[in-house]
């Protein structure tokens, strides 16, 4: 069987310019996404060096040849760069070029410049190069929190593993350029990266949309002020944990907090000194807290967590952090500093099978109860209630707390 390798690069020509096209197409109707425009200029910078590549027999060495693969290295070399700017990163030119400087000063080289096997080895070793840095910045930057992220990591490094035969293969292969070619190692090295082009313009396209969609989901349950969860985002995202912590059997906890005399401080200073007050006891609390847990803000001035994992003392000595945080850290509002502090109730189910509503309520008579005390304290709704580190003027005796849990055992 016999390969004919103008059609093979023909063909290469079109895939890739096609996936470009679309790329950019995809960023003119959504300009918002820089990556796009990387991507697509990396396609159409690697179509030109294709073209050139493909006409050896017409054109001299220095296009056909040097050039062609200047700008096939500078391509993979964008792809990386787009994966960056995707990220929020910045791009750095000299990381784009390297590639291609390094490819030039070699074919310097009367070595390189007469040897094809060299050039393929090169070749294979900038593309590699490339291929698992963009591998590498889309695993560092979460990429595998989406689909089309750990498809685009699964495609890279299947192209690295095609790209290392290659070097063993080049070795052996005297690389006849004719018209046609009965050896289908060459058809494969021209094959796979046309395959490669269109499965990762593809995913790539996708992995932009499949985050817009995050985005536009996580503003529609975000708080526009703190920055946090909002009611609806909260809920649903603590009935996921709760539903995964009992597929586990691992204790869920949940924490109430109140901010106290939050009206005061709106009534002294204004809403705009409240609305600062809101967005730095968020962050605050949110220091505190692991990437996984959930934090919202589900009233004007209540805020709940919701995590797994941790008994009652665990979670009662986070609670209590939580507080001493927001109590060393005061407010600085136009040169008047604003003294904060926090009511907290918690309550842990360490079986799990409470609904999120049920345990919210848990830790809501917890969070009364703390107030009652006097505010800026923790109080525990579990199997005993008690205070932590209660401020000057004495805990309030434990007989003297009627908290219930949900099986209607008295928490005294």
């Amino acid at each position: 069987m016999s390969f004919d390798v103008n059609t093979l690069y023909s063909a290469s020509v079109l895939v890739l310019g096609l996936v470009g096209v679309l790329l950019l197409w995809a960023w003119l109707q959504s300009r918002h996404s820089n990556a796009l425009v990387w991507w697509a200029f990396a396609f159409i910078v690697s179509t030109i060096g294709v073209v050139l590549l493909s006409d050896w027999d017409i054109l001299p060495d220095l296009w056909s040849v040097e050039v062609a693969l200047t700008l096939i290295v500078v391509g993979h070399g964008l792809i990386w760069a787009g994966v960056r700017s995707f990220a929020g990163k910045p791009v750095p030119w000299f990381g784009i070029l390297i590639g291609a400087i390094v490819w030039m000063i070699a074919y310097q080289t009367q070595a390189v410049e007469e040897s094809t096997t060299d050039r393929v080895v090169i070749m294979a070793l900038l593309s590699i190069i490339y291929s698992a840095l963009t591998a590498f910045e889309l695993i560092r930057q979460g990429g595998f929190a989406m689909r089309s992220g750990r498809a685009a990591v699964g495609l890279l490094v299947l192209h690295i593993v095609m790209l290392l035969l290659r070097i063993p293969v080049a070795r052996q292969l005297p690389f006849p350029f004719q018209d046609e070619t009965a050896d289908p190692h060459m058809a494969l090295l021209t094959i796979e990266p046309m395959l490669f082009a269109v499965a990762i313009g593809f995913v790539l396209l996708t992995l932009t949309r499949e985050r817009d969609e995050a985005i536009e989901h996580a503003a529609a349950s975000t708080d526009p002020l703190t920055g946090v969860l909002n009611r609806r985002g909260f809920f649903d995202a603590a009935e996921k944990l709760r539903r995964r912590a009992g597929r586990h059997k691992h204790p869920v906890a949940a924490l109430l907090l109140d901010i106290d005399h939050f009206k005061v401080v709106n009534d002294t200073y204004g809403h705009a000194a409240g609305d600062a007050v809101l967005e730095r006891f968020a962050a605050g609390v949110r220091e505190t807290l692991r990437l996984h847990d959930v934090f919202g803000r589900i009233g004007g001035e209540e805020f709940a967590i919701v995590f797994a994992e941790g008994d009652q003392e665990q979670v009662g000595a986070l609670a209590e952090r939580i507080r001493k945080r927001i109590e060393a850290q005061p407010i600085d509002w136009r040169n008047t500093e604003i003294a904060i502090t926090t009511s907290v109730g918690v309550a842990v189910d360490p079986r799990p099978t409470l609904t999120v509503e049920a345990l919210l309520e848990a830790a809501d008579r917890a969070l009364y109860e703390a107030k009652r005390r006097g505010r800026n304290q923790v109080v525990v709704a579990n199997t005993a209630a008690r205070t932590i580190d209660k401020p000057a003027g004495g805990p309030v005796p434990d007989d003297q707390i009627d908290l219930r849990d949900t099986s209607g055992t008295s928490l005294s």
